[in-house]
């Protein structure tokens, strides 16, 4: 195992896609959805786990854009992937909105198993 330190160039990589999330919240409060997911995506596709929620939540609800569940559900894998939790339940909410509580309660499960309280509070009803 190494202990090397990211690289300069990597730390301002880092750097700028965890601005790009910063002025995609700010713009998402003024109403300028457009931006607001151009920027996401950026910052999602660089690897910042709470882009790819929000852009998540944003295909699946339709808030200001086209509803894309596939779109949506792809990005809920991708923050699950990177541990968090928020991804997989709202996933599981995903599906048991649109009627399918098998593979709901599959997401549940996984999102208590990666410790959300709000998954143990739903699996308990």
């Amino acid at each position: 195992m190494s202990n090397r330190k990211p690289s300069a160039s990597a730390e301002a990589e880092a750097s700028r896609a965890r601005a790009w999330l910063e002025e995609a919240c700010d713009l998402y409060e003024t109403g300028e959805r457009r931006r607001t997911v151009q920027l996401l995506l950026k910052a999602a596709l660089a690897g910042v786990r709470e882009a790819q929620l929000n852009l998540a939540n944003i295909y699946d609800d339709a808030d200001g854009v086209r509803r894309d569940i596939a779109k949506g559900r792809y990005w809920y894998k991708r923050a699950i992937t990177q541990g968090l939790p928020e991804g997989a339940y709202n996933l599981g909410m995903s599906y048991l909105n649109r009627g399918d509580k098998r593979r709901a309660k599959r997401w549940f499960m996984v999102a208590k198993s990666m410790g959300s309280e709000d998954a143990v509070e739903r699996l308990s009803r």
